[in-house]
């Protein structure tokens, strides 16, 4: 096989996986209605700032470890 074949191939690969994974992460977020300048763990109240989406915003590496384990 010619090598920017596989090199093309591997990049499609990547990008397929990094997509599914994005996908996986953004359907098990819960889905937050009041607020969404609001910590998804604790509720506790944020900045809202002007890039993308605020969904799923936490607002400490400890919050962040308590929605990734449970």
């Amino acid at each position: 096989m010619h090598r920017s074949l596989l090199r093309t191939k591997l990049a499609q690969s990547r990008t397929k996986v990094a997509s599914k994974v994005s996908e996986r992460a953004k359907s098990m977020m819960p889905i937050q209605v009041e607020n969404p300048h609001n910590c998804i763990v604790c509720g506790r109240k944020m900045r809202a700032f002007r890039g993308g989406s605020s969904e799923g915003r936490v607002c400490s590496p400890n919050c962040a470890r308590k929605w990734a384990d449970g």
